[in-house]
């Protein structure tokens, strides 16, 4: 699955990009599905619980 979602990542990039580009693709990507993962399975907070959080730094 994720070697799938790479290669359809990286296939619309322009032909042009570097591999730098690539890279911050591939990990923003990973970074979308992970959040994506996370509200799936409950793993959140509220907006109001974090705001509390960071009262607290």
């Amino acid at each position: 699955m994720m070697k799938e979602l790479a290669l359809k990542v990286i296939s619309e990039l322009p032909d042009n990009v570097s591999i730098d580009d690539i890279i911050e693709a591939l990990y923003l990507r990973l970074k979308i599905e992970k959040g994506l993962q996370d509200i799936e399975e409950g793993n959140i907070i509220s907006h109001e619980q974090m705001k509390k959080e960071v009262e607290g730094w």
